[in-house]
């Protein structure tokens, strides 16, 4: 039997689709490169991974590291039963994860949970170990532990008898309280790296290098996670680059920053000089948008020659914009910049904001087929609805669901900020920007 210190687990995603468009629990595995660093032995339980060889079907892979998770279809509860879609358990069969729990000895469980309605795989987690393990500690970290806690905290009391504690604090405090309760067995590791390693394969690594975001977006809750804008030394994050680069061969990074082009000229500009001047075939991947406004000339042909390779821009809408972030000539110059330093319509795409309250869906095909006129790829941003977020406080008059009782109906894929959603008209929409993609692919 594998005596480790802490047993650590990503969950399984119940809902109506989840892809590995460079998903991991980044927050999980920089918690554990922080505890790996002080001596304790681990053992990363990745329920999602789509790698396992204990996996029924083996998941399809697509490029740049991306693919799909396995998936089981599961029973629709009442309440989803007018969504035109299947619901699926994404990840590891429930006997293949009793098969990973039992073969182990640790001396406390760490869990974690992203997307708010994401819970569900997390409170089965919650309950099996307070049934088989009911002396072990438990602590639960991430999003939904952080924008939730009262509809966490109200499960634990009523339903687990184990000692829970939710992490709110920072990992280096929370790190230095773990210390004084659990004595590391193993030899300290002279970085704290995210842990990424700790997974069967490393397709891609996920960088983040900067926190929190100078911009207040009505629907993101970016600045409720992190108060402050804060950026990391650019040298402390070429130094992560050749770490995975040299040690592991990794080619595919994913920023998971915010904010990655602000102050651009100190920060991302310096990665990108650093890099080029080693003259390394790496691959940049930027799932979560850049900001059109900072992606200037200069900007645009560095991104190219540094191996950017998927350029996401935020755009949200044509007309009856909700941010400030930038404006549709702005938009307009930077695709122009881009397009001039090389980049087709295969690399480029935007974000379209889709299922907003009081949709407007003829502005929804007028911000696609723009997109398509500047040869962009649009990809619908379906809305969620975030708890702490002005858009949150709205889409509770005209949702259908009771939005501020349970965070599973803030998933996307629901529409929960529609009255009544027009399922035709979004498979519409959806179409749509689906076969505009295609046209565009096919230029």
């Amino acid at each position: 039997m594998n005596r480790v210190d802490f047993l650590l687990i990503n969950p399984w995603i119940y809902d109506f689709s989840a892809h590995d468009f460079w998903l991991r629990p980044y927050g999980l595995l920089k918690f554990a490169g922080k505890l790996r660093k002080e001596g304790y032995t681990l053992f990363f339980l990745d329920l999602l991974d789509p790698f396992h060889p204990r996996l029924p079907k083996v998941p399809k892979r697509k490029a740049f590291g991306t693919g799909h998770f396995y998936k089981e279809v599961i029973p629709k509860p009442t309440y989803f039963l007018d969504v035109p879609r299947k619901l699926y358990r994404y990840g590891l069969p429930f006997e293949v994860f009793k098969e990973e729990v039992i073969k182990l000895q640790f001396s406390a469980v760490m869990l974690t949970c992203t997307l708010t309605y994401w819970y569900p795989g997390l409170f089965y987690l919650l309950r099996f170990f307070s049934e088989f393990y009911p002396e072990i500690p438990i602590f639960i970290g991430g999003i939904y532990a952080r924008l939730c806690k009262d509809h966490l905290q109200s499960f634990i009391e009523k339903h687990i008898s184990s000692p829970v504690k939710i992490v709110l604090e920072d990992l280096d405090t929370f790190v230095d309280g773990l210390k004084k309760k659990f004595i590391p067995t193993g030899n300290p590791l002279a970085h704290d790296y995210p842990a990424f390693d700790l997974q069967r394969r490393l397709p891609y690594v996920i960088l983040q290098t900067s926190f929190g975001c100078p911009f207040s977006c009505p629907y993101c809750a970016s600045r409720r996670l992190n108060p402050l804008f804060k950026q990391r030394d650019p040298w402390e994050v070429v130094d992560e680059i050749l770490f995975w680069h040299t040690r592991f061969g990794v080619i595919d990074f994913a920023f998971y920053d915010d904010a990655l082009l602000v102050n651009f000229e100190n920060h991302l500009g310096i990665i990108i000089e650093s890099l080029l001047q080693r003259n390394l075939k790496l691959r940049f991947h930027t799932p979560n948008a850049l900001h059109a406004r900072f992606i200037t000339g200069d900007v645009a042909h560095l991104l190219k020659r540094a191996g950017f390779t998927t350029i996401r821009l935020g755009f949200e809408r044509l007309e009856e914009r909700i941010d400030n972030k930038v404006t549709t000539e702005e938009f307009i110059e930077a695709v122009q910049n881009l397009k001039e330093a090389g980049y087709t319509s295969r690399e480029l795409g935007a974000y379209v904001l889709f299922g907003l309250p009081d949709e407007d869906f003829e502005g929804v095909k007028k911000s696609l087929f723009f997109l398509e006129g500047l040869r962009v790829a649009p990809f619908l941003a379906e809305f969620s609805p975030v708890p702490g977020t002005s858009l949150f406080e709205i889409s509770k008059s005209t949702s259908r669901y009771p939005i501020e009782e349970d965070p599973l109906f803030h998933n996307k894929s629901v529409f929960p900020a529609l009255k009544k959603p027009p399922w035709e008209r979004i498979q519409e929409i959806k179409d749509l920007a689906r076969g505009i993609r295609t046209r565009l692919n096919n230029l």
